[in-house]
């Protein structure tokens, strides 16, 4: 089920199997990219506009991003197992609430209480990561995990849409409550605490003064808003693409089909950081998939300039976004979090909510420029926030160079 460390030391901690890892994280995934599909049904369902979709997705990133700046300490003083426990349960009740909600408003905040279960897989899962790794070698064990994990997102992209079709979008949060569950149980049987140093106690002053080292750690700073604006181009992604798709001719059975095309891309992208990491190094690959996801968002603007629109000219361009994200997302997040030291839990989960954070602001300027409406619009915000990815990572690779391996 796990792997004890060779190490007679008893407190280096055993390393959790992959498999749990990807299953939790892979269900946690799940909260986020099955409902995208369907949100063209849930705003005919209730009479709501398109740009009301977007309070599903910021509901949750929202509460998400909130709750991992709780997640993070808690688990540095009472371990990673017990916090990521309660999450679970709060995500699974989430899904329940949001199949039997019957106005918009309480499926709103369902997905809040979704978001503020999943904090707990985003923030606790890289942290326990971090307990087991080194620096190099916990950016590739989460390439590694990112790119095995990806295939739950892939189908739920798919079935996404089919289930909407078929069953109602009430079955996808059925399945959000099972996609909950299922983890619950598994890491009640298997997994093994990982935190075996807890801080003494949580004081809000040692607390603040904590978060006040991390954000003037110039190293964390900058791989922190490098993987954030990635995560933040596909959280808004997710929400304004799939109208787009329909706005084209496209069925809504067929729109997570061709989204799954980012995490096709996304795995090819985890798949070469686990290869190359160890020879060009975390900074130099999070530079390069910066680029990378700035020519591909640039490319969505082709079918107007082109003025030939067809789904596959945006599903290319969102397939190499995804390759990029898996330079990206993986090398920078271990990489602020690894610069972080001792405070790897409180590091996790601020990642995560600046994660979570970009989404947000991202899917707000998306609205505010009118990007549910004229797609083109949209996508110069995503193109601004691969730039400052791509700066950022520019300035980590900068400020790390006399970081220790």
């Amino acid at each position: 089920m796990f792997t004890k460390s060779t190490s007679a030391n008893p407190l280096v901690p055993r390393k959790v199997a992959t498999w749990l890892l990807v299953v939790t994280m892979g269900c946690g995934t799940a909260g986020i990219t099955i409902i995208s599909p369907a949100l063209s049904s849930i705003t005919k369902y209730f009479s709501v506009d398109e740009a009301a979709a977007q309070s599903l997705l910021s509901g949750y990133f929202i509460a998400m991003a909130v709750s991992q700046l709780i997640y993070g300490p808690l688990s540095d003083r009472y371990g990673r197992r017990r916090p990521l426990l309660v999450g679970l349960a709060g995500f699974a009740l989430g899904g329940l609430l949001a199949a039997s909600a019957e106005s918009f408003e309480v499926l709103v905040i369902a997905r809040a209480l979704q978001g503020l279960g999943a904090a707990s897989i985003a923030s606790i899962i890289r942290a326990i990561i971090n307990d087991s790794y080194g620096r190099l070698e916990a950016a590739g064990a989460f390439a590694t995990i990112s790119g095995i994990m990806v295939i739950v997102p892939i189908f739920s992209f798919a079935f996404g849409g089919l289930i909407s079709d078929l069953i109602g979008w009430k079955g996808i949060m059925f399945g959000i409550f099972f996609a909950g569950l299922i983890p619950l149980a598994l890491n009640l049987v298997f997994l093994p605490e990982t935190n075996l140093r807890p801080i003494p106690q949580i004081r809000l002053g040692s607390l603040a003064q904590d978060h006040l080292s991390l954000m003037t750690n110039r190293v964390f700073l900058t791989f922190m808003i490098a993987s954030s604006c990635s995560a933040g181009i596909f959280f808004s992604m997710i929400g304004f693409v799939p109208f787009e798709y329909v706005r084209i001719g496209v069925d809504i059975s067929e729109v997570g089909f061709w989204f799954m095309l980012i995490p096709f891309g996304y795995t090819f992208g985890n798949f070469l950081t686990k290869r190359f990491v160890h020879r060009i190094g975390i900074e130099r690959m999070s530079q390069i998939g910066g680029l990378i996801s700035m020519l591909a968002m640039s490319a969505l603007l082709l079918p107007s300039v082109l003025g030939w629109k067809h789904p596959i000219m945006i599903a290319v361009p969102c397939f190499f976004f995804g390759f990029s994200s898996g330079f990206v997302i993986a090398n920078a997040t271990m990489g602020a979090i690894a610069s972080a030291g001792k405070l790897g839990g409180s590091a996790s989960g601020i990642v995560g909510a600046v994660q979570m954070g970009f989404g947000i602001f991202g899917g707000a300027l998306v609205v505010s420029v009118g990007g549910y409406e004229h797609f083109e619009s949209g996508v110069l915000i995503l193109i601004g926030l691969a730039a400052l990815s791509t700066l950022s990572s520019t300035l980590a690779q900068h400020f790390s160079k006399t970081l220790p391996l």
